[in-house]
């Protein structure tokens, strides 16, 4: 008889450090930017009235801003990626264990007779995996903030209650494939 075990969804952890590492560098240049608009504020009082010095007091603080802005989005990016380090979705031979409105840990669990369809989606720079489960409501409880949020993810994605980004993800499509079929005894085929 053959044993079923749990399979983690394996990621990379080279996008997610990648990421930061952009972040910290784009915060870096920011203050390395702003250190110097103020440093050439206090220096230059009497050259201040000069055309020329344009570029120092409008220019260069706006490319600090902008560096800013960047690692602000970077910053973002990167928690997402670390999330999906932390806590991949799990298929199981009950069904799928997700991480998706809790801060750590697991807080949904599909069973494989819930799924009506297991897909993966190009949507945007990254593919995601996508789970349609009929009436999800009942699997997140009466939160109305987590029904609002399982709504709009259902606008953007054609219906489906979760989706999981999988940048990264360090499997072909035909192996979780062949992960979905044996785990749900042939219930659940993922759709690529």
């Amino acid at each position: 008889m053959e044993q079923k075990s749990d399979f983690r969804l394996p990621v990379a952890a080279a996008p997610a450090y990648l990421t930061a590492t952009v972040a910290a560098v784009s915060a870096a240049g920011a203050l390395v930017v702003l250190v110097m608009v103020g440093y050439l504020v206090a220096t230059m009082n009497r050259l201040s009235r000069e055309p020329s010095t344009t570029i120092v007091f409008v220019f260069f603080p706006v490319l600090a801003f902008g560096l800013l802005a960047s690692a602000a989005v970077m910053a973002v990016l990167a928690r997402g990626e670390f999330r999906l380090l932390r806590d991949p979705p799990v298929f199981t031979a009950d069904g799928l264990r997700l991480r998706v409105f809790a801060r750590r840990g697991y807080d949904v669990f599909v069973p494989w007779e819930r799924v009506a369809r297991l897909r993966i989606a190009d949507e945007g720079p990254r593919p995601f995996l996508v789970v349609d489960v009929p009436g999800a409501e009942d699997l997140i409880g009466d939160d109305p903030g987590k029904a609002e949020r399982m709504r709009r993810t259902a606008e953007r994605f054609e219906g489906a209650a979760f989706v999981y980004g999988l940048r990264g993800a360090l499997i072909h499509a035909e192996d979780l494939d062949a992960v979905v079929e044996r785990l749900s005894d042939g219930a659940v085929a993922l759709d690529y």
